[in-house]
């Protein structure tokens, strides 16, 4: 039977549509097989993208974020974590190794002993009171660094630290003072594969079964990536790439065919002519060949190329969505918006070098930029008494200086202590820190010691960062330079404990407490010739007890933040997001009468958080009277969402002066055997504002005053004086 031109037409072009299909469902499977989730994770990038709940599956390559980084190659050890309550808002849960750790007590090692050289450990946490919401859970699981030799059973893969010390009263932990040591920062050598110098090997040979999340630094890794057989891109590495070659290959060859049928029919007129006839002579037979070759490759060309397209970004979000925050910046994990790398990812240098117990006695210098004078590092305990230590030569990279401590008089990296006794620092360059302690389990002690710093751009007197650790008593302090603090935290929190010191800056930007952690002083003085007297920025603390704080109340941004204390968030990644809080107890905190600022600047200021002031029996002089101002400026945050959430807690309370707020800040005030005197939102703008009075507190106004709601124990209210001016709640006059 002759087949018509008609039918020949028709199935060739159903041809084509079907092997059109075909490549459309092979694209389909390439990319299901790219951007799809996998059935098991076992690398470093697997445990970042699972739940936060689920255990196991997970290789530790060199974590940023695992305390217990150093030389001695720690590999596990008896941690025992009962009843803690180290959490703090917004940390991620404490979580420890080689620490007998119970309630946040260091354990007692001998000299000389960092340890992290336990090789085997049953690591337990029982009624733990570390996580709080918002944070991963605690999780635990059997995680090995590449050298690590050790049967690391239930080790945790997560640890950073909070590092806030927990001090009962005036006595502070740890060694050379007074007291029993109550610090939650304690020689936690954790689990995980720390960052170990010695940990260069790319072949793991561990089951690397730990749960929880374990950001990856990216070095260190297996060259082919092959963990559980996942390689990092997404393809199945045992056989993964064979199979993507088998699905390319079909695609490729789909183009051909469709393109020699599309070509015999335009060769043929559409089957106008034969098959001999259309391809009689090496002329059209090689017009045909050539022709089908071009147009199948380049229409195998175009098809993969979009596929890699779709499916690559597919890939990308898959993998963003399995991150937490989706955020993923030069290998390191932010925490609620803090930076917590490890300290350990910048490289630093001493003029005197101190890895094991060793004594400083004589003068210590360094000239040479980025060198820092005296550094302990690696387990390092150094003692530094009756000594000098100079330190010259500008640092070359001020956010190393700022972070990282590069370029400092004395460095103290994580796992190593220096205690510094009768000692003179003096340093004169650019982001030469006095005294920095960086690093989880970075301790410093310092007592009876003269620091001067004349330098500029973060030459401050003791700085902590990244849950670094510092005690201070009898230490006298005076910076010179711009944003030079006396006390400081920055990137990665940590925790200054000073007592009995006097304490002076001159600097602009330089107040005397900056703390993007948690700072506190008692017993002392301070005084900021050109700045604020404290700056908490964050979620971070500051508290004073029976001292005596004064300043200018010039601010470092237009004017905008002029203040004696102010509470902000800069964005800027130093400080993670959260609830700021300012403590004051038996203190005096003031404006300079002499300061061009003290008709002007307000006593505290909020901008762009939620901040806490708690004030008990604290003497307050400005000259403003102006007591709170909470608003939004063009400085920090977005525009219509950056104002300020305050809350004031006065307990036995003298207050006076004005409460201000924008519209889009909020006010609470809760008066506990106190008096204020003065106008709360006189000018009806606040969002809203919230007043609460127990029977032995009054108020006095100088002005009408409008808040959103009233609790006042008090029901007659006979304990507001209205002083001829009104009070409206909610709109209505009381």
């Amino acid at each position: 039977m002759k087949i018509t031109r008609k039918v020949k037409n028709t199935v060739m072009i159903g041809m084509v549509v079907v092997f059109a299909g075909v490549s459309v469902l092979t694209m389909n499977f390439i990319g299901d097989s790219k951007s799809g989730a996998p059935p098991q994770l076992s690398s470093s990038q697997g445990s970042m993208q699972q739940p936060p709940d689920m255990q196991g599956g997970s290789s530790s390559q060199n974590p940023d974020n695992n305390s217990g980084s150093s030389d001695n190659n720690s590999q596990s050890g008896n941690s025992q974590n009962s009843g803690s309550d180290n959490g703090m808002p917004g940390q991620p849960p404490q979580m420890n190794g080689n620490s007998d750790n119970q309630n946040g007590q260091p354990p007692q090692m001998p000299d000389g002993q960092s340890g992290n050289n336990s090789q085997d450990s049953d690591s337990q946490n029982e009624n733990s009171d570390n996580g709080m919401p918002g944070q991963p859970p605690q999780m635990n699981g059997s995680s090995q660094s590449d050298n690590s030799s050790g049967d690391n059973s239930d080790q945790t893969a997560f640890v950073p630290d909070n590092n806030n010390g927990n001090n009962n009263g005036d006595s502070f932990p740890g060694r050379g003072f007074n007291g029993n040591s109550n610090d939650s920062n304690s020689d936690n050598n954790s689990s995980g594969s720390g960052n170990s110098d010695n940990n260069s090997s790319n072949d793991s040979n561990s089951n690397n079964n730990s749960g929880g999340f374990v950001p990856d630094n990216g070095q260190n890794q297996n060259d082919n990536n092959q963990f559980g057989g996942f390689m990092q891109d997404g393809f199945d590495h045992r056989g993964g790439s064979f199979m993507t070659v088998v699905k390319y290959s079909a695609l490729t060859a789909d183009s051909l065919i469709i393109a020699a049928l599309v070509m015999y029919l335009i060769l043929s007129g559409f089957n106008k002519r034969g098959f001999r006839e259309s391809l009689r002579g090496a002329k059209r037979i090689l017009i045909f060949i050539l022709c089908t070759a071009i147009i199948g490759a380049a229409l195998a060309g175009a098809q993969i190329a979009v596929c890699e397209l779709v499916t690559s970004g597919a890939a990308s979000a898959h993998q963003q969505m399995q991150l937490p925050g989706n955020s993923q910046q030069n290998n390191s994990f932010q925490q609620n918006g803090t930076d917590k790398t490890s300290a350990s990812n910048v490289s630093a240098s001493g003029k005197t070098t101190v890895t094991d117990n060793k004594t400083l006695t004589e003068s210590y210098s360094s000239s040479d930029s980025d060198v820092s004078a005296v550094l302990v590092e690696n387990g390092g305990n150094a003692e530094i008494k009756d000594a000098e230590i100079t330190k010259s030569g500008d640092s070359t990279n001020t956010e190393n200086s700022e972070f990282y401590g590069v370029n400092a008089g004395v460095l103290v990296k994580e796992n190593s202590t220096a205690t510094i006794k009768n000692t003179e620092i003096k340093t004169s360059a650019k982001g030469s820190n006095a005294v920095f302690s960086t690093g989880e389990n970075s301790k410093v002690y310092v007592s009876n010691t003269k620091i001067t710093t004349t330098g500029e751009s973060s030459a401050r007197g003791l700085d902590a960062t990244y849950g670094g650790y510092i005690e201070a008593d009898n230490v006298t302090v005076n910076t010179k330079g711009g944003s030079c603090a006396a006390l400081a935290t920055d990137r990665g929190e940590g925790t200054v404990k000073v007592k009995n010191s006097d304490l002076t800056t001159n600097g602009a930007g330089s107040p005397v407490i900056y703390s993007t952690g948690d700072i506190s002083v008692t017993n002392t003085k301070g005084t900021a010739n050109g700045s604020q007297i404290t700056v908490v920025e964050g979620k971070n603390s500051a508290t004073v007890k029976n001292s005596t704080l004064t300043a200018s109340g010039a601010g470092n941004r237009n004017n905008v933040d002029n203040a004696g204390v102010m509470i902000y968030q800069s964005m800027s990644g130093d400080a993670g997001e959260g609830k700021g809080t300012f403590t004051s107890e038996n203190s005096t905190l003031s404006i300079k009468k002499s300061s061009s600022y003290y008709k002007t600047a307000p006593m505290f200021f909020v901008t762009n958080t939620d901040a806490e002031i708690n004030l008990k029996n604290t003497t307050l002089n400005f000259g403003s009277g102006v007591l709170i101002n909470a608003e939004g400026t063009s400085e920090w945050g977005n525009s219509g969402s950056n104002g300020g959430n305050v809350t004031l807690n006065a307990e036995n309370q003298k207050l006076s002066g004005d409460i201000k707020a924008d519209s889009i800040s909020t006010v609470t005030i809760n008066l506990t055997k106190s008096t204020y005197k003065g106008t709360i939102n006189g000018d009806k703008t606040a969002k809203s504002v919230t007043l609460k009075l127990d029977k032995s507190s009054k108020i006095t106004l100088t002005g009408d005053t409008y808040v959103t709601s009233l609790d006042n124990a008090d029901k007659t209210n006979s304990n507001i004086d209205l002083n001829g001016y009104k009070l409206y709640v909610n709109g209505k006059a009381i």
